[in-house]
C-alpha cells in the first residue's frame, strides 16, 4: 500500500544556513572592558553572580573563582545590576572611553533577614536537574506567541513539532505527562482542543513571571503525579509601581504591579489578547477565521504580620474559535510525481473553551527554621465544539515537464473525487478542586519537605460526532443494502465524579569529604484513587556530586518511580466509553547528568549533558491528530524510552546569553493484540513499534546578537529542526510502521531597535518621560518558508491506492512587536 508524501528540502540547507548566520552573527567587537571579582563580605569568592546593564540583554556570570569580564558599550552612561540570592542588589554607574579596560572588585553584602531560607532554597536547585531560565528571554525569543513554553521548547529533551501549540513533549512523553505549577498551584487546560488553532491563550504570562524552573526528568518527590517533566513558575512580589505594555499584529497584553506604602499589599495583575486570524491566513485551508483569545489574571498578596501572609491567585481565561473554511488546495508528492488535492467547503466550525482558576494561600511562620503553607484551590473549564463542515474534493496529477503547457497545472481527469461531511456536538464541563498543605524544615544541614493534598473532581461529558467520506469505494463500500456508513462515531453522556488522596515526604542533606561535597536529596510520594481503588508509592532518590579536584564539574544521578493515575481523557477510549479498571501508567527513571564550566575566548560557557532510560510499564497506548490525544483506555502496552541531551550555554556574542541544544532519543512499545503482515503475508505479532512521539533528532537553537557600535540595535534567532514522527493509516491494525512525517524545520528571526532606555530624556511635559524602555521589533516567521506537516487526511484514487493528504503548518509571515516597560 503505496504512501505519497511530500518532499521536503533536506538538513543540508538548514546546515548551511544556520551556520552562515552564527557565523556572520558572531563577528562583531565590543568598545571597553570592566572585569574584576565578585565576593562576600568575609573575604570569599561568589560564583554564578547575575551581572547585567539594565534595559539590556547584554550581562554575564562569575565563574567558581568570583571572577567576571563584561564587554560593553564605551563613551555612554550605563548601570551595571549585580545581583544573587540572599545578597543585596548592587547598582553600579559605568562611563568607560573607548578600548578601556576597568578593574572593578565587587562586595556583596547578605540579607540578614532572609539569608536561611534562601540560601537552602538555592543549594536545592543546584541538586536536582532543575533548569532556571531568564523569563526576560521569553519575549525575545521571535515566534508567534511570546510564551514561557515556546522558551522550554529551545531546552535539552523537549520536543515541538508545531508553532500554533504550546504543548511539548518531553522524552517520549505526550502532551499530558507534563506537570506545569505556578506559585505551587497544579495548572491544568481544556480537553476538547483539536489543533493549535484552537488553542489559545496558555495560563503563563510572561510578563508576571519572576523565575522559570524545569526539569526534564528524574524530578524530586516534591513534585505529583506525572511521568515526564515538571515546570514550575513563580510570579512577581512587587516593590514598587511598575507595568508594561506589549502589541503586535498577532497580540496585545498590559501587565500592572505595585505595593502598598508599607509594603503589606502587593498586586500583579495582566490582561492580554490575541488573535491569529493573520498568522491563519497562511494555512493551505483559506477562508473566514475568528480566533478571539483573552485572559485576565492576578495575583495579590497580603502581609497580615510578621509570621503570617495570605495571597489570592485568579485566572480567566475565554478563547472562542470560529472559522468559515471556503477552499484548500494542497501539492505533495514528488519531483517526477505531484499531485493536487482540491477541497471547496461549506459549513462552519464553533469552538469555546473558558476555564477559570482561583487558588488561596495562607502562610505561617512560626520561626526562621519553619514555614507552613495551606492551599486551596478550584479550576473549572467549560468546553463547546460545534461544527457542520462539507468537502468536495478532486485529486489530479500536476504536469512536471517544463516543455509542456500544462507544466505545473492540474491535468487529464481526476485520479478521485468524493464528499465528506464532519459533524459534531460535543460539550464538556469540568470542576477540580484541592486542598493541601505543605510544609519545610530547616537547619544548617538538613531540609525537610512534606505535603498532604485532597482532590475531588466533577466531569460531565456529552459526546456526539461523525465523520461521512464517500470516496472511490473508501468508506461507503457497495453494500447490498442502501445503509450509510458513518466514521469516527461517538454518541455519548458520561458523568465522572471521584476523589484522590496524595502526599509526600522528602529530605535533604550534605555531607562533606576530602575529595569532594556530596547532596542527597530522597523522597516518598503516595497516592490513591477512589475510582479504581489503586494505591501507589512512589520513592524517588537524587545524588549531586561535586569533586574537590574538579571545581568545574557536577555530577549528579537520579532514579525513581514515576506513577500517573488516569485523568478523564485517559479513561475514555476511542468509542466514548469508560473503562473502570483502567490502572495508573508507570514509569522508572534512571538518569546520568553532568554539568561544566569553562571559558572560551574568554567569555563563560556551561555545557550540560544527560543519558537517561525510562522502563514504561501498564502503558495506556493513544493516538495523535494535531495536538487532540486519543487514548485507547487500557493497559495493555509497556515499552521504553532511552536517549541523551546536550546543551551549551553561554556568551556565543560577548554579554549577552544564547543556546543550542541537542536530544537523541528512541521510545517504542509493545501493544497486546497488534499484527503486522509479515513477507509471507502471515499476521504476526507486531512486537516493539515506535512511540507516536518517536522524534529520533532534535535541535534547537536561541541565539541574539547586537550591534558593536550600537547596542540598541539587535537581533534574536530561533531554530528548530526535529525528525519526523510516526503516523499510521487508517488500517493502522495491518500495518502499524506504515511511515514517518516530515522533519520539522523553522527558523524564525527577530530585529529590534531600543526607542526609550537609560539613556533617553525628556521634556517635564512629555507622556514618554515615564517610561523606563521601549523596544520595536520586526519578525520574521518562518524564515525559509518550508512546508511543515502536521497531520494527515486521507483517502483513496480511483486505483484504490491510499494517500495520505498532507496537512501543511503555517507559512512566511512579518510582524510588528512594541514593547514598553514603565
Amino acid at each position: 500500500m503505496p504512501i505519497k508524501r511530500n518532499s521536503q528540502p533536506g538538513i543540508a540547507r538548514f546546515v548551511f544556513i544556520a551556520f552562515f548566520s552564527v557565523i556572520s552573527l558572531c563577528l562583531s567587537a565590543q568598545q571597553a572592558l570592566v572585569e574584576g571579582h565578585l565576593k562576600t563580605s568575609e573575604g570569599l569568592a561568589l560564583e554564578y553572580v547575575n551581572l547585567a546593564l539594565e534595559d539590556t540583554f547584554i550581562g554575564t556570570i562569575t565563574d567558581e573563582n568570583g571572577y567576571f569580564r563584561l564587554e560593553l558599550p564605551a563613551n555612554q552612561p550605563l548601570v551595571l545590576i549585580v545581583s544573587h540570592l540572599g545578597f543585596k542588589p548592587e547598582r553600579i554607574p559605568l562611563t568607560l572611553e573607548t578600548g578601556e579596560t576597568r578593574q572593578l572588585d565587587i562586595t556583596l553584602e547578605p540579607l540578614a533577614t532572609q539569608l536561611p531560607d534562601i540560601e537552602v532554597l538555592d543549594r536545592q536547585v543546584l541538586r536536582t536537574d532543575i533548569i532556571r531560565l531568564d523569563p526576560r528571554l521569553s519575549t525575545a525569543l521571535p515566534g508567534p506567541a511570546a510564551s514561557i513554553e515556546r522558551l522550554i521548547q529551545t531546552l535539552p529533551g523537549v520536543s515541538t513539532a508545531s508553532e500554533l501549540s504550546a504543548q511539548y513533549s518531553v522524552r517520549g512523553g505526550n502532551y499530558d505527562e507534563n506537570l506545569v505549577y505556578v506559585n505551587g498551584i497544579e495548572i491544568y487546560r481544556p480537553f476538547l482542543v483539536r489543533s493549535g488553532q484552537q488553542e489559545g491563550l496558555s495560563f503563563l504570562n510572561p510578563e508576571l513571571v519572576a523565575s522559570i524552573n524545569f526539569s526534564a526528568g528524574g524530578f524530586n518527590a516534591l513534585y505529583g503525579d506525572k511521568m515526564a517533566s515538571v515546570l514550575d513558575i513563580t510570579y512577581k512580589e512587587p516593590l514598587e509601581f511598575a507595568g508594561s505594555f506589549s502589541l503586535s499584529l498577532l497580540e496585545g497584553a498590559l501587565h500592572l504591579e505595585g505595593a502598598s506604602d508599607n509594603g503589606q499589599f502587593t498586586y500583579l495583575v495582566g490582561v492580554r489578547y490575541k488573535s491569529n486570524q493573520y498568522l491563519l491566513g497562511t494555512l493551505d485551508t483559506q477562508g473566514d477565521y475568528r480566533p478571539i483569545f483573552g485572559d485576565i489574571q492576578s495575583l495579590l498578596r497580603y502581609q497580615i504580620s510578621d509570621q503570617w501572609s495570605l495571597s489570592f491567585l485568579g485566572n480567566y481565561n475565554d478563547n472562542s474559535y470560529q472559522f468559515e473554511p471556503e477552499v484548500q488546495r494542497t501539492r505533495f508528492g514528488s519531483i517526477t510525481d505531484v499531485r493536487e488535492f482540491t477541497v471547496f467547503f461549506d459549513g462552519q466550525e464553533v469552538n469555546r473553551f473558558t476555564t477559570a482558576t482561583g487558588a488561596l494561600s495562607l502562610e505561617y511562620r512560626p520561626h526562621s527554621n519553619l514555614s507552613l503553607q495551606f492551599i486551596t484551590s478550584v479550576f473549572q473549564s467549560d468546553e463547546r465544539e460545534h461544527f457542520d463542515i462539507l468537502g468536495q474534493y478532486w485529486l489530479h496529477r500536476v504536469g512536471t515537464d517544463m516543455g509542456q503547457d500544462d507544466f505545473g497545472q492540474p491535468t487529464g481527469e481526476p485520479l478521485g473525487v468524493g464528499t465528506f461531511l464532519n459533524h459534531a456536538r460535543n460539550y464538556l464541563n469540568a470542576i477540580v478542586w484541592n486542598t493541601e498543605t505543605k510544609g519545610k524544615w530547616q537547619n544548617d544541614k538538613h531540609e525537610l519537605r512534606w505535603g498532604l493534598k485532597f482532590q475531588h473532581e466533577d466531569i460531565y461529558d456529552m459526546l456526539n460526532e461523525w465523520t461521512l467520506i464517500d470516496s472511490a469505494g473508501y468508506s461507503l463500500p457497495q453494500y447490498p443494502s442502501d445503509a450509510i456508513v458513518l466514521q469516527d462515531t461517538l454518541n455519548t453522556r458520561i458523568n465522572v465524579r471521584s476523589s484522590r488522596f496524595s502526599g509526600f515526604l522528602q529530605n535533604t542533606w550534605e555531607m562533606e569529604r576530602p575529595h569532594g561535597r556530596y547532596a542527597f536529596t530522597a523522597g516518598l510520594r503516595a497516592n490513591y484513587w477512589d475510582f479504581n481503588k489503586q494505591f501507589l508509592l512512589s520513592p524517588r532518590t537524587t545524588v549531586l556530586y561535586k569533586p574537590g579536584w574538579a571545581a568545574r564539574w557536577t555530577f549528579r544521578a537520579s532514579a525513581g518511580y514515576y506513577h500517573q493515575p488516569p485523568f478523564y481523557r485517559e479513561l475514555r477510549d476511542l468509542e466514548g466509553q469508560l473503562n473502570k479498571d483502567i490502572r495508573a501508567q508507570e514509569s522508572i527513571h534512571l538518569v546520568l547528568g553532568s554539568s561544566f564550566h569553562f571559558t572560551a575566548w574568554e567569555r563563560p560557557f556551561q555545557y550540560t549533558t544527560e543519558v537517561y532510560y525510562k522502563f514504561l510499564n501498564d502503558l495506556i497506548p493513544y493516538q495523535i491528530d494535531n495536538v487532540r490525544i486519543r487514548y485507547l483506555a487500557d493497559n495493555i502496552s509497556k515499552g521504553y524510552a532511552t536517549g541523551l541531551d546536550m546543551k551549551i550555554h553561554g556568551e556565543f556574542v560577548p554579554g549577552i546569553d544564547s543556546w543550542a541544544s541537542l536530544s537523541i532519543m528512541q521510545t517504542r512499545e509493545e501493544i497486546t493484540g497488534t499484527y503486522v503482515f509479515n513477507p509471507d503475508s502471515e499476521l504476526v505479532p507486531a512486537g516493539y513499534i515506535p512511540r507516536p512521539t518517536d522524534q529520533r533528532f532534535h535541535f534547537s537553537m536561541f541565539f541574539q546578537d547586537f550591534l558593536p557600535r550600537n547596542p540598541s540595535y539587535q537581533v534574536q534567532l530561533g531554530f528548530f529542526f526535529g525528525t519526523g514522527l510516526p503516523f499510521w493509516p487508517p488500517t493502522r491494525d495491518q500495518n502499524v510502521t506504515s511511515g514517518r512525517m516530515p522533519s520539522y524545520q523553522r527558523v524564525d528571526i527577530g530585529f529590534s531597535k531600543q526607542l526609550i532606555g537609560e539613556n533617553s530624556s525628556f521634556q517635564e511635559s512629555s507622556p514618554f518621560r515615564h517610561f523606563e524602555s521601549m523596544w520595536l521589533t520586526a519578525e520574521v516567521f518562518n524564515l525559509l518558508e518550508i512546508k511543515n506537516t502536521i497531520s494527515y487526511s486521507w483517502i483513496k484514487d480511483v486505483e484504490n491506492q491510499l494517500f495520505a493528504i498532507p496537512n501543511y503548518l503555517t507559512s512566511r509571515l512579518i510582524n510588528i512587536k512594541l514593547i514598553a516597560r514603565f
